[in-house]
């Protein structure tokens, strides 16, 4: 059965997008589910809240891009029938937390996806998450949804990449479930590790144009 739309809450949506950065509109979680397969852009849900920036800009989806070939490449060396990569129209559930939906720019699923219930768009074991930042986003995706990413069992590393200088942060789950290693990069001779493999900056920021 489709779910039907709040037409109030679409149309301040699609109208507060072009003219602010970053859009919190309180909603139900069903007015969430009906939305999110409607609107042109990714939409997420935090504390009972529909929250966008819209459509993404373009050195975003470059970033974007270039990270799946990058992991692509790097997992294709590995057992890459064990490993699935996702781009930002697949999403996660914080089991932990009621309410919480979110949809990281790049997902990698280590094994068998585990969907929320009848769903096959939203996975609850994601193992590397990896979101490219923004102005309007980066606060929101630092104290508010990093948090609650720790608390993913499955979720080994959250990697957050700046599209407006050479900036790389990483967070690595370490033997102790609750600790994480956060580690900062801001040199394109640098590189991250994924899975035991090194991943270059000068590769993630490849024919990137800087935004100002």
């Amino acid at each position: 059965m489709a779910m039907v739309i709040d037409k109030n809450i679409k149309e301040t949506i699609l109208s507060e997008v072009t003219t602010q950065k970053l859009v919190r509109i309180p909603a139900s979680k069903d007015d969430y589910f009906a939305l999110a397969e409607e609107l042109p852009f990714k939409v997420e849900y935090h504390e009972n809240e529909i929250i966008t920036m819209g459509l993404a800009p373009y050195w975003h989806e470059k970033i974007t891009a270039t990270l799946i070939a990058l992991l692509y490449q790097l997992f294709s060396q590995k057992d890459s029938d064990f490993f699935d990569i996702l781009g930002s129209n697949s999403g996660v559930q914080i089991s932990k937390f009621e309410g919480g939906y979110y949809m990281p720019d790049v997902m990698i699923v280590k094994g068998n996806p585990v969907f929320k219930g009848n769903s096959t768009a939203i996975i609850t074991n994601p193992y590397i998450i990896v979101e490219v930042l923004s102005p309007a986003t980066k606060a929101f995706d630092l104290s508010e949804k990093l948090p609650e990413y720790k608390l993913i069992e499955s979720l080994q590393q959250v990697i957050y990449v700046n599209p407006q200088k050479v900036s790389v942060s990483t967070f690595i789950r370490s033997e102790n479930p609750n600790a994480w290693i956060n580690q900062d990069f801001y040199s394109l001779e640098d590189s991250i590790t994924v899975e035991d493999a090194s991943i270059s900056l000068a590769d993630i920021y490849r024919k990137i144009v800087f935004e100002q």
